[in-house]
């Protein structure tokens, strides 16, 4: 087999970790109760805990979709006892959102994930110089950068 380029191999190397984060996004996790969620469930949620009694419309541009997406996620976690929806006008075109019991265990859970995950990360940067750091983050702004031409 031929050696790589440093290009193929940086390429490859970013490619295997995009592959990777993708799977691990997709994969439902347990988030302190009997149910699994998969990651738009629990961004949703997480959002809704951050800005409690948000509307929908706020929502959207918080998550970066469009309000029908919102809509239909908030029915499914409406269904799944996690999300409550409150009308605040006779309309009842404009709502606040908020978490249940059940969706502050999940939104709890989520922030601990994170904080576990973090952790890992920062444990492996322990012994990295800020000068090796600020050239992983120097690459990885010129991949960004690259990808969006």
């Amino acid at each position: 087999m031929p050696k790589l380029s440093k290009t193929d191999t940086v390429i490859h190397s970013f490619e295997k970790v995009m592959n990777q984060y993708i799977l691990s996004e997709k994969k439902p996790r347990n988030y302190g109760t009997d149910q699994l969620y998969h990651r738009s469930e629990v961004h949703t949620i997480d959002a809704i805990g951050k800005h409690n009694s948000i509307n929908v419309t706020t929502l959207a541009n918080y998550l970066g979709i469009t309000k029908g997406a919102v809509s239909q996620m908030i029915d499914k976690l409406i269904k799944k006892g996690l999300v409550i929806k409150t009308v605040l006008s006779k309309s009842d075109t404009e709502v606040a959102l908020s978490l249940t019991l059940k969706g502050k265990q999940v939104y709890e859970g989520h922030n601990e994930y994170h904080y576990e995950f973090y952790k890992r990360i920062e444990k492996e940067l322990a012994d990295m110089s800020e000068h090796d750091i600020q050239i992983f983050l120097n690459i990885m702004d010129n991949l960004s950068k690259i990808l969006i031409e």
